[in-house]
């Protein structure tokens, strides 16, 4: 495949991960109490991490996100999203296997249950985010063509 097919594809990968997560983010950041709701009917966390991921990890979800969709560190971004997907992977499948029949929590107000549609669903977001992460040459993004645009300064 021509390598700027490759761009496109990868750009395509990044804008649907990073908008996924920009806007998952985004709906826990402004649902907090249902988020940490949701984590607590996971039964597999303590009160107190419960509180701290339901303050931290909207953070960190809205802003991997917003660095893929823009092009900025999209290498640290596509690890943060491939490991949170990865765990979400494993959350689910465990409560799956325990027949908890609960709300993932993974969009806020969007209703999404644990079961068989949510693992393979987040497991191909993992695959195209992992792919994001070893694959991408990490051409295509803001920063280059703000590099592009910027004149260069002259250091005399």
């Amino acid at each position: 495949m021509q390598e700027s097919k490759k761009q496109y594809i990868f750009l395509a990968f990044r804008f649907l991960i990073g908008g996924t997560f920009l806007y998952a983010g985004v709906e826990k950041i402004l649902s907090p109490f249902d988020f940490a709701v949701a984590i607590y009917n996971y039964r597999f966390f303590t009160e107190p991490l419960i509180g701290i991921a339901a303050a931290i990890m909207p953070w960190v979800e809205a802003l991997a996100g917003l660095c893929l969709l823009t092009g900025f560190n999209t290498k640290g971004a596509a690890t943060i999203t491939s490991l949170l997907l990865f765990t979400f992977v494993g959350l689910i499948i465990i409560s799956a296997v325990r027949g908890l029949d609960i709300d993932c929590g993974c969009f806020g107000s969007v209703e999404r249950k644990v079961g068989l549609q949510a693992i393979l669903e987040d497991t191909a977001l993992f695959i195209i985010s992992a792919s994001i992460l070893l694959l991408e040459k990490n051409v295509l993004n803001l920063r280059n063509l703000i590099l592009k645009i910027l004149p260069r300064r002259i250091d005399e």
